[in-house]
């Protein structure tokens, strides 16, 4: 039987009505360090990026050296690069994974994360055949859960003190928890 792998190699690319998900590449440095050096951009995510360098080293350490279940988020219209979402965290026992995002605060709030969303959970449930999705995002970053929220995920848990801020010493952070099962995606369709 084919493993969760060898089914995401079939899916480099995906295409929404307004996206396309596509490898992230090396030319996407330029566009990508835009987003990954604003440090309202990576509040919630990542460590805010200081030089180009270090953005391509980013790119290549996560997105080249490992690329399935990884996308760039591309716009249709223009073939720009705004963003990335992955599927990460896969247990090929349970078939299970977690769902993460960031997208240039530039396209906030015009649905793209949330179309990218859905895209990778119809491609996990339907083509790749989990059987479980996460996400999650910090308390004070309510905008991430209506995403999961918009997507179909349903909220599960809040977990308290789950880490320390990477951007503001001493703030403890509180986790918020979304799930789907397949069993709860192929209900509501």
């Amino acid at each position: 039987m084919e493993n969760i792998y060898v089914r995401l190699a079939r899916h480099t690319k995906i295409e929404t009505e307004r996206l396309i998900l596509r490898p992230v590449t090396l030319d996407d440095a330029p566009a990508m360090y835009e987003y990954a050096s604003d440090k309202e951009n990576t509040r919630y995510t990542f460590a805010t990026n200081t030089s180009l360098e270090e953005t391509r080293n980013n790119i290549a350490q996560f997105y080249l050296a490992s690329p399935l279940g990884r996308w760039g988020i591309e716009l249709k219209d223009s073939g720009r690069f705004i963003g990335t979402i992955d599927l990460h965290k896969l247990n090929l026992d349970m078939k299970t994974g977690a769902i993460g995002y960031i997208i240039h605060k530039a396209y906030w709030n015009k649905g793209y994360t949330t179309e990218a969303t859905r895209a990778v959970i119809r491609l996990a449930f339907e083509e790749i055949g989990m059987n479980k999705l996460v996400a999650v995002h910090d308390k004070d970053n309510p905008a991430s859960g209506c995403v999961m929220q918009k997507s179909g995920m349903v909220f599960s848990h809040e977990e308290p003190y789950a880490s320390l801020d990477k951007h503001e010493k001493g703030r403890l952070v509180t986790r918020v928890y979304y799930g789907l099962t397949k069993e709860q995606y192929f209900a509501d369709k």
